[in-house]
């Protein structure tokens, strides 16, 4: 008879025990992706600071080699690639800012391997209402729909993107 309960019981502790080891797994995947992106961020920035080196020597050079209509032509071009070196860097800022928000919080992940929600977007997730959305987002509910009027509250996919700008 006490051999009939200890297999029973035995048999029921495995799902806390399976639960735990995914819950495991999933953690440790999101700290590989953590440490990923924070890598990826490092790699970025000292390329961006080498690049702004790069330009700062090549202001350098032109100004003490050109006429002064060459030089006002590339100030001109340095200055237009300056700007889109910022607009890189602040997409760049905010693209590891998702990937942060993503390491921190796995269940925006879709469980498959997808690429996660990139600026201004949020991937649906198992359990996620437009309401949940809104708040983990800063935003109101109302001012979600209107980002994304095709959107059906009820009929949400895990993995479809919203926007969130």
């Amino acid at each position: 008879m006490e051999n009939d309960s200890i297999s029973s019981s035995s048999s029921e502790s495995k799902l806390p025990l399976i639960v735990g080891v995914l819950g495991f797994i999933l953690g440790a995947a999101g700290l590989v992706l953590g440490i990923k992106a924070k890598g990826a961020a490092q790699l970025a920035s000292d390329e961006a600071d080498l690049a702004k080196t790069q330009v700062a020597e090549l202001g350098a050079t032109i100004a003490s080699k050109a006429n002064a209509s060459d030089l006002q032509f590339l100030q001109a071009d340095l200055a237009a690639t300056k700007q889109q070196t910022e607009a890189n860097e602040k997409a760049l800022a905010d693209r590891i800012a998702e990937l942060q928000k993503v390491a921190a919080n796995p269940k925006a992940f879709t469980g498959k391997a997808a690429t996660p929600a990139g600026p201004g977007e949020y991937v649906v997730a198992k359990g996620d209402t437009l309401g949940a959305i809104a708040r983990t987002i800063g935003l109101s509910v109302k001012a979600l729909q209107d980002l994304n009027p095709d959107v059906n509250p009820n009929k949400m996919q895990i993995g479809q993107r919203l926007k969130t700008k």
